[in-house]
Parts: C-alpha cells; sequence; structure tokens
C-alpha cells in the first residue's frame, strides 16, 4: 500500500499534498478518489493537509467510496 493511500485512509492524517509536483497529486488524486482538478480545488479552499482535504471533499473516510455509480 502507498503513502498516500495510507495517509487517505487515515482519517487523523496530517500529510500534506505538494501541489507543485504532478506526480504526488496524481497519487493523491488517485488514492482519495478524486480527479485532479477536485483536489486542486480542495487544496485552494483548505490548503494541502489531508484531513482538512478529505473533510472538505465531506469523505469521512475515502472520498472515492462517495462516487461509485
Amino acid at each position: 500500500m502507498s503513502t498516500a493511500r495510507d495517509a487517505a485512509e487515515n482519517p487523523h492524517s496530517q500529510a500534506e499534498i505538494d501541489v507543485n509536483d504532478k506526480a504526488a497529486v496524481e497519487r493523491w488524486s488517485q488514492a482519495l478518489g478524486v480527479p485532479d482538478s477536485a483536489l486542486l480545488k480542495a487544496v485552494q479552499e483548505v490548503g494541502p493537509r489531508i484531513d482538512k482535504i478529505k473533510d472538505y471533499l465531506g469523505a469521512g473516510g475515502m472520498a472515492g467510496d462517495q462516487e461509485d455509480g
């Protein structure tokens, strides 16, 4: 399991997304199950901390779980 996936699954993770690193944005987008554009908008709104981004996305866990259908 990747570091991004581990942090994405941890509701208390304070890991940060480096939006200047395209590969990191892609990893985080995949780990959270959201498009890059949604991730970047979340970072603009609440900053780069993954816990705040998940709250913004309404994740409560994994953001991707909400868009399965």
